[in-house]
Parts: structure tokens; C-alpha cells; sequence
């Protein structure tokens, strides 16, 4: 996922530097811990059917049925949910996925919108970005136009493999 160059520049390398630096602090440390135990709740009451308790999404994830239907991806590093913004995800969990499913297939994500409050909604993707490792939580972060720095604490992070500079480069 390239980011513009307009982005870039206006970020400037220091806010980079600093973004990906903070980023590395564990999800828990920049949510209520008490918001990351209901998203728990409300991922195992909610999502967890079909994205399993563990994260891991419905086996064959990655193929399309005969009739078009996807099956539920995994929330964990496996899956690609961190390769999308928090606001696309909320987006997507509050309205469904019909405006990103491709023409032909089928998505059985249902809307969640008047069955999850948004603050429940914030706090399933706060558990499920708390389970990721920094650098995926990082690479997530980035993808915030209005990314803040100053809120993301400072640690030590390492981006996703995917995400690491081909060999000579």
C-alpha cells in the first residue's frame, strides 16, 4: 500500500520517524483496558461465530464460493483487517460490506448499525487491534490521514514482514 507523496512531505520525515516509533506501544496502552475487555465480550458474543474466537476467520478465507460468497476473514496478522484503515473498518462493521464486495460476489457480513452502539463497535476493534504485534499496529496507525503523533506512546516496533524492503533494496 503506497502512500502519496503529498502525504508524505507533509507528514515530513521527523512525524514518520515519531509516528512509527510511538506506534510500537502495545493497542492496550493507547485504549481502556476496560474497552478492549467489552470489545472481547462483544466479539465473542457478536463476531466470533464467524470469525472464530481465535481471530482466525473461516477456513478457505482466501477462495470465492460457486454462488460468489466470501467467507469471513481472520482478524488476526493472517488476514489482512490491519491493511485497512480504523475508519474503513468501522465504516464496514457499522454499514456492511455491499460498497466493497466485488460485482458477482457475495459478502454474509451483516450491518451492525441499531444492533452495536459505535462505542461497542470501537471497542471490538480495539480487542482485535490489541492482539496484533506493534508493527502491524503500526502499519494500521499510518493509514490515518489525520494521524497524530502525540497521541501514540513511545516503544520499540518492527514492521510486518510484508511490509519489509526487498533483498538489495
Amino acid at each position: 500500500m503506497a502512500l502519496g507523496r503529498s502525504r508524505a512531505a507533509a507528514f515530513g520525515a521527523a512525524g514518520w520517524a515519531a509516528a512509527l516509533a510511538a506506534a510500537a506501544a502495545p493497542m492496550a496502552a493507547r485504549a481502556d483496558t476496560a474497552e478492549i475487555e467489552r470489545g472481547a465480550q462483544v466479539y465473542g458474543q457478536t463476531c466470533a461465530r464467524c470469525h472464530g474466537a481465535d481471530l482466525k476467520g473461516e477456513p478457505g478465507w482466501e477462495t470465492i464460493g460457486p454462488d460468489g460468497r466470501t467467507k469471513a476473514p481472520p482478524h488476526d496478522e493472517s488476514g489482512h483487517t490491519w491493511m485497512h484503515s480504523e475508519a474503513e473498518l468501522f465504516r464496514w462493521v457499522r454499514t456492511g460490506l455491499a460498497e466493497v464486495v466485488a460485482p458477482g460476489r457475495v459478502s454474509d457480513m451483516p450491518a451492525f448499525a441499531g444492533k452495536l452502539s459505535d462505542d461497542d463497535i470501537r471497542a471490538v476493534l480495539a480487542f482485535i487491534q490489541s492482539r496484533w504485534q506493534p508493527g502491524y499496529q503500526a502499519f494500521q496507525l499510518l493509514l490515518d490521514p489525520a494521524l497524530d503523533p502525540a497521541r501514540l506512546p513511545p516503544g520499540d516496533w518492527r514492521l510486518p514482514k510484508t511490509c519489509q524492503p526487498a533483498p538489495g533494496r
